[in-house]
């Protein structure tokens, strides 16, 4: 076998749609997987999180942003503006590594977080819904 399962048999998968793990039943056992995705709804929630916050320099997991409509568009500046990432939610979260564009750490600082909702998951009135938050990096390595 070339996989974690216990067996190739499988007989039944599930999905916690809070945190996106992956319950795989087997004739041999249950395993899990941590997945990304996570169920979004339309529109941003009204608390969008991310953590964990503040990114201390010791941290090189992934940075859960949650909270966020459904496949959002997802974008985070420095507080000058300037654009070190961008991504798309999967379902309602989305994960940033802490690097810019080029692979790198960004600088210690705080960073914003801005999320818009898919066009085509339109807010109850038409419209593109929005959401903001921020992250403090701590990075002095």
């Amino acid at each position: 076998s070339n996989s974690p399962l216990f067996d190739n048999d499988v007989v039944e998968i599930a999905i916690n749609p809070d945190n996106g793990e992956v319950f795989i039943g087997t004739i041999a056992g249950l395993i899990s997987y941590q997945g990304d995705a996570v169920v979004g709804g339309r529109v941003h929630q009204a608390d969008v999180t991310v953590y964990p916050n503040p990114v201390r320099e010791d941290y090189d997991g992934p940075i859960a942003i949650k909270g966020l409509a459904r496949d959002a568009n997802v974008k985070i500046t420095d507080v000058n503006g300037k654009l070190v990432y961008e991504t798309k939610a999967l379902g309602g979260q989305a994960i940033w590594n802490g690097r810019d564009y080029n692979g790198r750490r960004v600088n210690t600082g705080v960073y914003l977080v801005f999320s818009t909702s898919s066009p085509r998951f339109a807010g109850f009135n038409g419209k593109a819904d929005a959401a903001v938050a921020k992250v403090l990096v701590v990075n002095d390595k």
